[in-house]
């Protein structure tokens, strides 16, 4: 396979990434809408479920991308949006073309219209940004009770900003199998505070979010391996419907 390395985050990066922005083949995605400089967001799957998954958010997390369109060559059981931030991912940056992170862009109660750091900016209002927009009609299309995130750090887990007991035993048992069989943990928090982005969006919209966090730098051969495991998990997320505790 052949990749080159980008200079800021040291990370490999397919020569020619996977064509988000492609014409599909009829019917293979729901438009959602355009990015800044009018790149297709296209939910794949469209209907009804229990189940959300994204990608690329962080357009820089070209593990996450290059998992979610290995989802979607192997049958994605679930709704899928591969990339979310599509200009991000062409311009090998984190933010939009606007230069917004789009994690720190939801609509919640917690959002600053001030950074916390400059690696952070939350955009001019929470929800400003297309790509928000089109995440948002995601949701209004798909109505999930749990969105799964697809996203890469320096080391990988799943964050789940509820306690275990909010989640019932066979939800837990899914989340609990798959990272046993990634070989990662389970964290309640990435250790910052992250105003306007999902975790939040999630809590204020009583929705389940699962943030999976793969590991940065992670050559993209190796993420076939865990194509088949995260399908499972994939299943049995969309299989039941997340109830969340009476406010």
């Amino acid at each position: 396979m052949s990749v080159k390395v980008h200079p800021l985050p040291a990370m490999p990066l397919l020569v020619d990434p996977p064509p988000w922005n492609a014409q599909p083949p009829a019917g293979a995605g729901e438009p959602l809408g355009r990015s800044v400089l009018g790149n297709a967001l296209l939910l794949y799957g469209a209907r009804p479920a229990n189940l959300l998954v994204i990608a690329g958010v962080h357009g820089d997390e070209s593990e996450a991308i290059f998992l979610a369109h290995l989802l979607l060559a192997s049958g994605c059981p679930a709704p899928l949006v591969p990339c979310m931030n599509p200009d991000g991912a062409l311009l090998r940056q984190r933010w939009n073309r606007n230069n917004v992170d789009l994690n720190r862009n939801l609509p919640t109660p917690d959002w600053q219209a001030e950074a916390l750091h400059p690696r952070y900016p939350p955009g001019r209002a929470p929800g400003s940004e297309p790509e928000t927009a089109a995440f948002l009609a995601a949701l209004a299309r798909v109505r999930p009770a749990t969105v799964l995130s697809l996203h890469s750090y320096k080391e990988s887990f799943i964050e789940i900003e509820r306690p275990e007991r909010e989640l019932s035993p066979s939800l837990n048992a899914a989340v609990a199998d798959y990272a046993e069989a990634a070989g990662i943990g389970r964290r309640a928090s990435i250790g910052y505070p992250t105003p306007g982005a999902l975790g939040s969006f999630g809590r204020t919209e009583r929705l389940l979010v699962l943030t999976y966090e793969l590991e940065r730098g992670r050559p993209h051969g190796e993420l076939q391996a865990l194509v088949e495991p995260l399908l499972r998990l994939v299943a049995r997320l969309d299989a039941e419907r997340f109830v969340p505790p009476a406010p």
